[in-house]
C-alpha cells in the first residue's frame, strides 16, 4: 500500500472559519430567504384565518341579531291563561324562532319573566336583576324592612331583596325590578317582552 493512501485526509471544517467570504455571503442570503418565506407563510395563514373567521362571526350575528333586536325593542308574546295566575309570582320563559338565511331554529328560549295578579291587575317583571343581570328568584325570605319572613323577590348574587310589587327593599340594585307591559285578550295574558340596560338608575 502506498504512503499516499495511508495519509489521513484533513477533516472539513463545518464552521465559518474555513469558509471563504463568498461562501459566507451566499449562506447568509439563503438564511435570509428562508426567514422571508417563513414570514410569508405565517402572514398568509393569519390572513386565511381572518378570512374564514369573519364569515363565521357574521353568520352568528345573523342568527341572533333579529331575535335580540326584537326583544330589546319589545314584542308581545302570549304567556299564560289569566285564570291560572294568583298573587304568588310564577316564572315563565319566553320562546321565539331564531332564523337566518340558512337555518331556522324554532322555539328557542330568549328570556324569562314573573307574572302575578294584584287584585284585577296583572303585573309582569323581568327576571334579570337591574344591577348586573343575575337571575332573580322568588320565595319566602326575611324582609329587611320589617324583619318578618314573607314571600319576596331576591337576587342570590348580591343579596338584594324586592317586594312582590318589584320595589327595592335593600341591596345594590340601582333601581326597582323592571316591569313589562301586559294586556289581556280572550282570557290570555300577553306580555311585551324587552331587555333593559344593567347598572343604571334609569330603566
Amino acid at each position: 500500500m502506498s504512503k499516499k493512501n495511508n495519509e489521513t485526509q484533513p477533516e472539513k471544517n463545518s464552521g465559518t472559519a474555513g469558509r471563504t467570504a463568498g461562501e459566507t455571503s451566499k449562506l447568509q442570503k439563503q438564511d435570509t430567504g428562508k426567514r422571508r418565506d417563513f414570514l410569508k407563510i405565517a402572514v398568509g395563514s393569519g390572513i386565511g384565518v381572518c378570512a374564514v373567521g369573519a364569515p363565521i362571526c357574521a353568520a352568528a350575528r345573523l342568527v341572533t341579531a333579529p331575535v335580540f333586536a326584537e326583544s330589546a325593542a319589545g314584542k308581545f308574546y302570549t304567556v299564560a291563561a289569566l285564570d291560572t295566575l294568583s298573587e304568588t309570582p310564577q316564572k315563565f320563559f319566553i320562546t321565539d324562532d331564531k332564523e337566518d338565511a340558512w337555518m331556522k331554529m324554532p322555539n328557542q328560549k330568549i328570556g324569562s319573566l314573573f307574572l302575578r295578579k294584584s287584585g284585577d291587575e296583572v303585573q309582569a317583571f323581568h327576571s334579570l336583576c337591574p344591577h348586573a343581570g343575575c337571575m332573580i328568584q322568588s320565595g319566602v325570605k326575611k324582609n329587611p324592612k320589617t324583619g318578618s319572613e314573607e314571600p319576596l323577590f331576591y337576587c342570590p348574587c348580591h343579596a338584594a331583596h324586592f317586594g312582590l310589587d318589584g320595589k327595592r327593599l335593600d341591596g345594590v340594585s340601582p333601581r326597582d325590578m323592571d316591569t313589562l307591559e301586559t294586556k289581556v285578550e280572550n282570557g290570555k295574558v300577553l306580555v311585551k317582552f324587552q331587555n333593559f340596560a344593567f347598572g343604571t338608575a334609569k330603566k
